[in-house]
């Protein structure tokens, strides 16, 4: 079990939440990098009346295009709506909005659908004072979505003295211009969001209505793609289904690649699958470096770089890409859980620290944050506090694991072999690596090495984890060691 594989799986159906104090600090800092002299727009979820079930699905995928296309205007730079997201509904000042995510400008609004007609108002704000720079509201029939959205654009573009709108390549929005297709779309993205498997399966039919209705639409086969891998990944049914599920996410992925080689979306999900399924890190690293030379600084593409990068053990290189996405990102449980678990690589562990305490002040539920925050405080030697972080960790797997290090630890050897054996009894098969690096600690050899070839045996995506996981390193110099790297197309080029 791979930690960075279910990071890259948080970030692909990240929670939208209200942001508690501590997230302030880390916006702010992350905002810093900004040139001050950007403009840097945070879009809010769009206000709804209320008296429509699909509304959240629509409004919210309207906010995100209009994000998605600022974002291609020159001079601007927009906030992740995974992080403005996370302000919906709330009466915080504008100001304070602003600050918390690095944003000179806020654009709010609300969005209605009587009879089939669209009725959206928007408000250009500025963040500093809240003064109003622009407003203004549209009617339309259903039929005119795009290009009232195109419209949209146009005008905020204007206001805010950015450069002209780029034409084509907004490629969330389907080539036949079939609006329930889109709305097929939308409906996949918000099943996608709740992230359990009956969600997920939703997910997928939404996502094959959209292509019945447009099978040229390459962002849907893009996202039905990646819903497919998380099935494979994180909700098997059977060996048999797993291995259809795969083959499908293959095809879907090549398909939205062919029809629109330069979207990100399609680039993503090629990465993922090369990664996920086809377990081919040195392929998938080089589509996402071939993608990020079209799009710089596109976070979902750093994102996933960083999760490559930690695999091929550049682990400085991996952290300042998570930084680059904090500044568009500030508010990001999961890119704050990698930043703080690649400190936690580098040795850097009061960062370490501050980066898992923020990912769980945003979550607080977010599995994994509290097991590798209790290997950061028995690192510092603050065993009795690692103990406790541990037993709150809410996953099985990951809790036996900390535990079992904390204990150790803490000199409570007998405690340490329980957790241990229930971790050998529960997770042998898809947690092997973790079972090897509790006897790296322990100073066992022989059965670190053993439970390495199982998890080689086994594909265990974690071994990629091996040169920087805690105690794990320190056996580099053993040549089954690096035999196992170069099993995993990890090894790093001959001298």
């Amino acid at each position: 079990m791979a930690w960075w594989a279910v990071a890259c799986l948080l970030a692909l159906a990240a929670a939208c939440s209200k942001p508690s104090q501590p997230a302030v600090q880390a916006a702010v800092a992350a905002s810093a990098a900004v040139p001050a002299t950007a403009v840097v727009v945070a879009v809010l979820p769009l206000a709804d009346s209320g008296d429509d079930p699909d509304a959240r699905a629509f409004n919210d995928g309207m906010a995100q295009h209009l994000a998605r296309a600022l974002a291609r205007v020159p001079g601007i730079v927009v906030i992740s709506p995974e992080s403005s997201f996370r302000f919906r509904g709330s009466s915080e000042l504008n100001s304070v909005i602003g600050t918390r995510l690095g944003a000179t400008h806020v654009l709010r609004g609300a969005l209605q659908r009587p009879d089939g007609r669209l009725r959206l108002d928007l408000e250009l704000l500025q963040a500093s004072d809240g003064a109003t720079l622009w407003q203004h509201h549209y009617e339309r029939v259903g039929r005119e979505l795009f290009a009232l959205q195109d419209e949209a654009v146009r005008a905020l573009a204007t206001a805010l003295r950015a450069g002209p709108v780029p034409r084509g390549g907004q490629d969330d929005r389907p080539p036949s211009g079939n609006p329930d297709a889109y709305q097929a779309l939308l409906q996949g993205d918000a099943d996608a969001a709740g992230g359990d498997v009956f969600s997920i399966r939703a997910a997928v039919l939404a996502y094959q209505h959209a292509l019945e209705l447009d099978p040229g639409y390459a962002h849907a086969h893009a996202r039905l793609a990646q819903a497919r891998i998380r099935q494979v990944v994180q909700f098997p049914l059977d060996e048999g289904d797993g291995r259809t599920q795969a083959e499908l996410a293959r095809r879907d992925a090549a398909t939205a690649l062919r029809l629109a080689p330069g979207s990100t979306e399609a680039q993503r999900a090629q990465a993922i699958w090369l990664a996920e399924i086809a377990h081919d890190p040195v392929a998938s690293r080089e589509v996402l470096r071939r993608a990020l030379a079209q799009h710089p600084g596109e976070p979902g593409l750093l994102n996933l770089l960083a999760l490559r990068q930690i695999g091929f053990g550049e682990l400085d290189a991996a952290a300042a890409s998570l930084r680059q996405v904090l500044q568009v990102n500030p508010l990001s449980a999961p890119t704050h859980y990698s930043l703080g678990s690649v400190y936690l690589g580098l040795a850097d562990y009061p960062q370490a620290e501050h980066e898992l305490r923020e990912a769980l002040a945003l979550e607080p539920s977010m599995p994994l944050v509290r097991a590798f925050l209790a290997m950061v405080l028995f690192q510092q030697n603050r065993t009795r506090d690692a103990v406790a972080m541990a037993v709150q960790e809410p996953q099985a797997l990951w809790r036996h694991y900390a535990l079992a290090m904390a204990y150790w630890a803490d000199g409570d050897r007998a405690r340490s072999e329980v957790e241990l054996q229930a971790l050998i009894r529960e997770h042998a098969n898809d947690a092997p690596t973790q079972i090897a690096g509790v006897h790296a600690q322990r100073g066992d050899r022989e059965a670190l090495f053993h439970w390495l070839e199982v998890a080689r045996r086994a594909h265990d995506p974690g071994l990629a984890e091996i040169r920087y996981m805690p105690f794990v390193a320190r056996y580099a110099d053993d040549p089954r060691f690096v035999a196992l790297l170069r099993a995993q197309d990890l090894a790093p080029p001959a001298q």
